[in-house]
């Protein structure tokens, strides 16, 4: 079974956002500015997102749905279920869709690599 990582979002243009191995997060928190989240064993503070972010094609400000960290829980089964079939690490990560929504998305790395 692959592993399902969630793909940060950065704030400056010449650096990717982090990279957190969903089963390893045990704190998330949500406002309309950003959600953040802790890992096992860690009292770092990571953010996922931010309305202001620049990476992954996002242009801000876009406020943050309060219960964004809700939808990535909400996301977490359909991306399970592709793991179990898959070779290849997911990824879990921030995006606005075509009507300037909020939403996660779920790629393999190649998909998003080629993509």
């Amino acid at each position: 079974m692959a592993d399902i990582w969630v793909v940060g979002t950065s704030m400056t243009m010449d650096r990717s956002g982090p990279l957190v191995r969903a089963d390893s997060i045990t704190h998330l928190m949500a406002s309309t500015e950003k959600v953040v989240a802790t890992q096992i064993g860690s009292d770092d503070v990571i953010t996922l997102v931010h309305q202001d972010s620049v990476g992954h094609g996002l242009r801000g400000p876009h406020p943050v749905p309060w219960d964004f960290h809700l939808a990535l829980l909400a996301k977490l089964p359909e991306a399970r279920k592709l793991a179990q079939d898959s070779e290849e690490d997911l990824l879990l990560f921030p995006s606005l869709d075509d009507n300037q929504e909020w939403d996660w998305s779920v790629m393999t790395v190649s998909e998003l690599r080629n993509g």
